[in-house]
């Protein structure tokens, strides 16, 4: 008997009516049918009425309003699982609402999936949808992110079979594996949890580590590409950010020391050693200009040289590079800048994670 690949694509969206169609399309025109289910949560804007103009003209989409849903997009994903029969399927693609696919992107993800019995989950590259900006500054945010989504990228290859976290804007998932997550939170007490954790701010990582425990493979698939909006604002980036690392820290205290935790428990611990590391060296290089040394130390030097090759590599990932993306990581103070920004956000998580046990969305 032939495999089936019956597939069908979770869509939160929550106030997407600029995008929403679009993304709807993305998933509509892939190479392989995939029914789609949009769950708008609490949407205000015209997002229902553009998913429900698209229902009515094709069998394949269909539309769930969320009530009452306090927990955002994993209490809108929950409410997918909740109401879909998973036997149907074999395949659940997640799509973040403001994302838009490759066409052959879930035939890509197949392919990943015959390759690998074991694999639970493949998430796509990490692109970013061209987007108009307002100015001079927030064409640096958009650039930064546009490259730093590469960076993303390039961690993934030599994590093979064990990345980080499929990321939430574009992941698929076993329905096997899926199922397997269901038990475990019945076994765990989290009734509430129906696949994703509706207590922690990052679902997608806590489900990639509650996958890992149950011994599925998780991989990035780099013939996968999907593109999504990125904030263009410096406070909403910081928000974003904060979130994800703060959710991060989150579940590695949920989930303990194991064999899925330890590599990132034990790069949390490297952070503040290379953190250290860097403040040291500046105070030095700061040192060294107050005595009117104004050549820097070769150890600065190397450094820094280290530094700048590796931030110029990341281009080598970047897709269809344009001039401003060279521009931010070959002239390296842009760059640097965005890098203090980073180790900012990460300290402040550290702070809430310590001293705010109360996650705030």
């Amino acid at each position: 008997m032939p495999q089936r690949n019956n597939v069908i694509a979770f869509v939160p969206a929550h106030n997407e009516a600029n995008i929403i169609r679009s993304t709807i399309e993305s998933i509509l025109t892939q190479t392989v049918n995939v029914d789609v289910l949009v769950i708008s949560d609490n949407s205000t804007d015209n997002t229902v009425s553009i998913v429900r103009s698209m229902a009515a003209t094709n069998s394949r989409v269909s539309l769930i309003e969320t009530v009452g849903n306090k927990y955002k997009k994993s209490g809108a994903l929950n409410t997918a699982y909740q109401n879909v029969d998973l036997d149907s399927y074999d395949y659940v693609l997640s799509v973040d609402g403001d994302t838009v696919l490759a066409p052959d992107l879930v035939e890509q993800a197949l392919v990943e999936f015959q390759l690998d019995p074991l694999l639970g989950a493949v998430c796509s590259r990490a692109g970013v949808v061209k987007q108009e900006t307002n100015g001079f500054f927030e064409k640096l945010v958009y650039h930064w992110q546009y490259v730093e989504y590469a960076e993303f990228d390039r961690s993934r290859v030599s994590q093979d079979r064990g990345i980080k976290v499929a990321h939430g804007m574009c992941t698929a998932y076993k329905v096997e594996a899926i199922k397997a997550v269901m038990d475990r939170r019945i076994a765990t007490g989290k009734l509430d949890c129906a696949v994703y954790d509706v207590h922690n701010i990052t679902e997608d990582y806590e489900l990639t580590v509650t996958l890992k425990e149950l011994g599925y493979h998780i991989a990035a698939g780099f013939g996968m590409y999907a593109w999504t909006d990125v904030p263009l604002k410096l406070k909403e980036l910081w928000k974003q950010r904060v979130r994800w690392l703060r959710g991060g820290l989150d579940t590695l205290w949920e989930h303990g020391w194991n064999k899925s935790t330890r590599k990132d428990i034990l790069n949390a611990g490297f952070f503040w050693i290379m953190l250290s590391f860097q403040i040291i060296l500046l105070y030095y290089a700061l040192y060294d200009i107050v005595r009117g040394v104004y050549l820097p130390n070769r150890v600065f030097i190397l450094v820094m040289s280290i530094m700048y090759i590796d931030c110029v590599y990341t281009l080598r990932y970047v897709q269809n590079p344009s001039k401003w993306d060279y521009l931010v990581r070959m002239t390296f103070i842009p760059q640097l800048f965005y890098a203090w920004f980073t180790i900012a956000q990460l300290v402040y998580a550290y702070y809430l994670f310590l001293f705010r046990p109360n996650q705030d969305w």
